[in-house]
């Protein structure tokens, strides 16, 4: 009886609440208030950093040059094209032009070949280990795709070196920083000396494969440029064996 009395007490002191516990403290939280949602007006726009804009300015001033140029070249001809006409066609001052090229046959590769060397180079050093260097190369310049506006660019380029038999040493300077880059892949991959003939038949193969391409789809661009280089490079590395001979 005593036990149900003291129940019976400790129900009625609080019908609602645990015992000890007052309305108020057991009331439920309120919601905590939204925080007021700033002004769109208020808003700071967000921008990109200083160099990062300084960079994008300077390619784009860039490659309105190389375009100036090779349009002045295709219009004019390569001889008949001066540095002033170059900057003035791309609105930029003379000044400006040698920051970015040290003459007119300079701007005529600019720099989309060393460009695509450097990704070249590194596609190569990313390729996976187990890959011979046969397949590494072919599987890196397979993925090396030029745009439609990349390919007008180059028709124009190798047209303007079948005008132009000087400038054709700009051209070869471009196939030997190629060509010691796929040496220098292979001959890391393999352990081979740089002078060893398999990592120098391997890069000759390739660049003759690009070259080779090149002057045929200049000809003929019915056949699609990726595939003329593939057939070129299965041709020239048809007896080369996939697997490098061990190193001495």
């Amino acid at each position: 009886m005593a036990r149900y009395a003291t129940w019976q007490t400790l129900t009625r002191e609080s019908p609602c609440h645990p015992v000890g516990v007052t309305s108020s403290e057991s009331a439920l939280p309120t919601a905590p208030q939204a925080a007021t949602a700033p002004q769109a007006g208020r808003q700071k726009p967000r921008t990109d950093p200083p160099a990062n804009r300084r960079e994008r300015k300077k390619l784009e001033t860039r490659a309105a040059l190389e375009q100036a140029a090779l349009r002045l070249f295709a219009e004019k001809g390569y001889e008949h094209t001066t540095v002033e006409e170059i900057a003035a066609e791309a609105d930029v001052a003379v000044r400006t032009f040698f920051r970015y090229f040290a003459s007119k046959q300079h701007v005529l590769f600019g720099d989309v070949a060393h460009q695509r060397i450097n990704h070249l180079r590194a596609a190569l050093a990313a390729s996976p280990p187990d890959e011979t260097p046969l397949q590494a190369i072919s599987s890196v310049l397979d993925a090396l795709d030029f745009d439609e506006d990349e390919q007008k660019q180059i028709s124009v380029r190798l047209r303007l070196l079948e005008r132009q038999p000087t400038l054709i040493s700009m051209y070869l300077v471009l196939n030997h920083e190629l060509r010691l880059t796929i040496v220098e892949f292979v001959a890391a991959r393999t352990g081979l000396s740089p002078r060893h003939p398999y990592p120098l038949l391997l890069a000759g193969a390739a660049v003759t494969s690009w070259d080779t391409a090149l002057h045929a789809w200049l000809a003929d661009d019915s056949a699609p440029l990726a595939d003329l280089r593939r057939q070129a490079y299965a041709a020239l590395t048809a007896g080369i064996p996939a697997d490098p001979p061990a190193p001495a």
